[in-house]
């Protein structure tokens, strides 16, 4: 199964990404910005420089103090196996998550009227497939939607 997500990539992953990009290029990654603007551009190196552009733009906002968003477009081949874990229960809670913010599992689990242990173990599964992210806010585990938008090709 071949599926597309819109994924919200986290400061930390953006940071990682910018300096392996830097770290291909070296010193011709200052060049590109020239090679952009002319148009001279070659198409390997055009995809690298626009996402490093964009996660520049998006750390710069988050240091003059909006909030950190920086979406990625991310192609996933999903095995029958891993493609078999979205059950229904599961995208349930994508779909829940996606209009609604919970503040903890407890709080998701009653909101959705189902046990919290069978919630945490669906959310642990959709963090392993880069769907959610899980981070501890005090005394509470918060799931956090990380995918903006799903798409998935048959054949």
């Amino acid at each position: 199964m071949h599926w597309r997500a819109v994924r919200r990539v986290p400061i930390g992953e953006v940071r990682d990404r910018i300096a392996a990009l830097e770290s291909k290029y070296g010193d011709q990654f200052r060049g590109l910005h020239e090679e952009f603007i002319q148009g001279r551009m070659p198409r390997e190196r055009f995809d690298d420089y626009v996402e490093w552009s964009g996660m520049n733009h998006a750390l710069r906002a988050a240091a003059e103090g909006e909030d950190f968003d920086y979406y990625a477009e991310e192609e996933l081949d999903l095995t029958m196996e891993e493609f078999e874990t979205l059950t229904p229960r599961r995208l349930e809670l994508i779909d829940y998550l996606a209009d609604e913010h919970a503040s903890s599992i407890n709080e998701l689990a009653a909101k959705v009227g189902r046990d919290v242990k069978n919630v945490y173990n669906d959310l642990m599964q959709l963090e392993r497939l880069g769907f959610l992210r899980l981070t501890r806010e005090g005394r509470n585990t918060v799931p956090e939607l990380l995918v903006q938008e799903i798409t998935l090709s048959l054949g």
